[in-house]
């Protein structure tokens, strides 16, 4: 019951809902591996032995006990191999393009102009209720997208050197802005955790930007190695400015795409 009821503690995890009309899209494989995962259940090397099919509960690749979260998550083999940087790789694209689907979206939107309320001759005038802000992409017109493929992004040197690589970096030149991200996919018992370290990581980076006269945001983010994006997620889409339905659709196919990738990382270690 304590494993299989670990799901209950992702306080951090953002709710997933499947529909109808995705169960009857999916793969039939994709299904299972969602719900097994999520129980831990899966056919795991620690798993099969446990229930008397396997012989040992080792990992194939290193030989430590092959529970689930170790073959999706702490592996030094598949570690070695860059399976897990695959996966990290492929769900960064997948965030890369519905950030770069925002901007186009803010580029095309402009901010309403201020309207003038004028009150009557002796009348108090009523209180104008605040909206949210448009987001940061609504800030500036000259955003540059720069993503993290393969350690291949060097972080602009006109405004901080350093050997820090954040995984997707936006950067305005006319409003001198620099926003950091820096994706983490853990064993989503783990998320909170990750979206500390990461934070802690860049607070230095974020601090000398802001000495050399730019400002400077960075936002962690996770998403679960069974395919449940984090909270931080979430937060950090809404303070660019994807919101609503753009933001639903992004966490969906984001999600979607980490569980499909694990569920190949899983396969090829069983």
């Amino acid at each position: 019951m304590k494993q299989q009821g670990a799901w209950t503690r992702w306080k951090n995890a953002v709710e997933r809902k499947v529909t109808w009309a995705e169960l009857w899209k999916a793969e039939p494989h994709r299904i299972k591996f969602l719900i097994q995962a999520v129980y831990d259940v899966l056919p795991s090397p620690s798993n099969l032995h446990t229930w008397g099919i396997a012989e040992t509960p080792a990992c194939p690749l290193c030989s430590k006990r092959g529970t689930l979260e170790h073959i999706l998550s702490c592996c030094t083999g598949a570690l070695g191999d860059g399976r897990y940087r695959w996966r990290h790789d492929q769900v960064l694209k997948t965030i890369a393009e519905a950030i770069s689907t925002g901007l186009e979206w803010a580029k095309q939107v402009r901010p309403s102009k201020k309207s003038i309320a004028f009150v009557r001759a002796g009348d108090k005038p009523t209180p104008v209720r605040r909206t949210s802000s448009a987001g940061i992409l609504m800030s500036a017109r000259d955003w540059q997208v720069l993503v993290d493929l393969e350690h291949q992004l060097k972080f602009p040197s006109h405004i901080v050197v350093t050997t820090l690589q954040p995984d997707i970096v936006l950067v305005s030149e006319s409003t001198k802005q620099a926003v950091l991200l820096e994706l983490t996919v853990p064993w989503e018992d783990r998320l909170e955790e990750a979206f500390e370290r990461k934070l802690s990581k860049y607070a230095r980076l974020v601090s000398d930007c802001h000495q050399a006269g730019w400002r400077a945001r960075c936002f962690p983010v996770e998403v679960g190695c069974r395919g449940f994006a984090a909270r931080s997620l979430a937060r950090a889409f809404s303070t660019l400015g994807i919101e609503g339905e753009r933001k639903r659709r992004a966490i969906r196919s984001i999600t979607e795409r980490g569980g499909r990738m694990s569920t190949s990382v899983g396969r090829i270690q069983r």
